[in-house]
């Protein structure tokens, strides 16, 4: 009798362990707005991923998004790199990063013709989208190389953070602004709303290194410690959605729209060629992450919490 009991106890451990070792679903969240174009092809076609299901949905900000991926209830999301390192950090590698899926896709556009380079906005006033993140930093660091200030002046560059992303191009149209500093789809935006809008400065060319990465894919670390091989079957899928959005931007776009998250077809598909979506894994990630956070480390320590994340953050390193 006490045999059958340890054989019955051994038993059910045993398919627990089996059960455990695949989730019945997954649960994937997208941010309302252009980093979810890469994951609109997931949206249409929810991948079998290693025998779970994938349940998406679309997430207004990453404000919300961050307290469903502490809790768990959102397995997989996507957060710009300090976001990512900062929430790490400060909650005790409570999520892990997954890969690099959007890199360098930062533009000064300007209506004004005297602007084609950083120098020629001193005196001038430029409009950047994202203040504590990647676009005020990166600025920071590019006009601290080149020896310009950022106070202002007739010698120095005007910031100005009072237009929130999503009316910057409406604000070029009208004329409210000459000059942004923008990622896509908004530079795309703001030269086709505004006639004598273009791209005026390409803030990769200055930065001079491989694509500065502006989004990333994250696990919560429970998760992607309990099933690895699931959130390997995710990556593999994301990097085919990936290659996907950008072999057909035009059904792309109007995926995006159909799955609403945030942009028509047409603007989105207008923006995918310039907006260099690319898909690297975590594991080869980590030197071109620590060197944009190295920038807000230089500027602002708190933005990522006031350290470079170690090799745990990496999923698969």
């Amino acid at each position: 009798m006490i045999k059958k009991i340890i054989l019955s106890v051994l038993l059910v451990f045993m398919f627990g362990f089996v059960f455990a070792a695949n989730p019945e679903e997954v649960n994937i969240a997208a941010l309302n707005g252009p980093s979810g174009i890469g994951m609109a092809y997931l949206f249409e076609t929810k991948p079998d991923l290693d025998g779970a299901k994938s349940n998406y949905e679309v997430v207004a900000s990453a404000d919300v998004l961050l307290p469903k991926l502490l809790k768990g209830e959102v397995d997989i999301g996507i957060l710009p790199p300090n976001a990512a390192a900062k929430v790490y950090n400060k909650n005790k590698g409570a999520i892990v990063m997954g890969a690099i899926v959007g890199e360098g896709m930062l533009t000064i556009v300007s209506t004004d013709s005297s602007v084609t380079s950083l120098a020629s906005l001193k005196g001038k006033k430029l409009t950047v989208a994202g203040q504590g993140a990647t676009p005020e930093y990166m600025i920071r660091y590019l006009a601290a190389k080149e020896g310009i200030s950022l106070e202002g002046g007739a010698e120095g560059i005007e910031l100005d953070f009072s237009i929130p992303n999503a009316e910057i191009a409406a604000a070029i149209a009208s004329g409210k602004i000459q000059n942004a500093l923008v990622p896509e789809p908004f530079a795309t935006v703001a030269c086709t709303n505004a006639k004598n809008c273009r791209r005026a400065v390409n803030i990769q060319e200055l930065w001079g290194k491989d694509n500065y990465p502006m989004t990333v894919v994250v696990i919560n670390a429970k998760f992607a410690s309990q099933y690895p091989e699931t959130v390997q079957s995710f990556l593999d899928a994301y990097k085919t959605s990936i290659q996907w959005t950008n072999s057909f931007p035009v059904a792309a776009g109007a995926l995006v729209e159909k799955h609403t998250l945030g942009l028509k077809a047409m603007i989105a598909a207008k923006a995918i060629p310039n907006a260099n979506f690319t898909f690297t894994y975590a594991k080869d990630s980590k030197a071109k992450i620590e060197s944009l956070l190295s920038v807000f480390m230089s500027f602002a320590p708190e933005a990522i919490g006031g350290k470079l994340p170690d090799s745990s953050f990496y999923f698969g390193l």
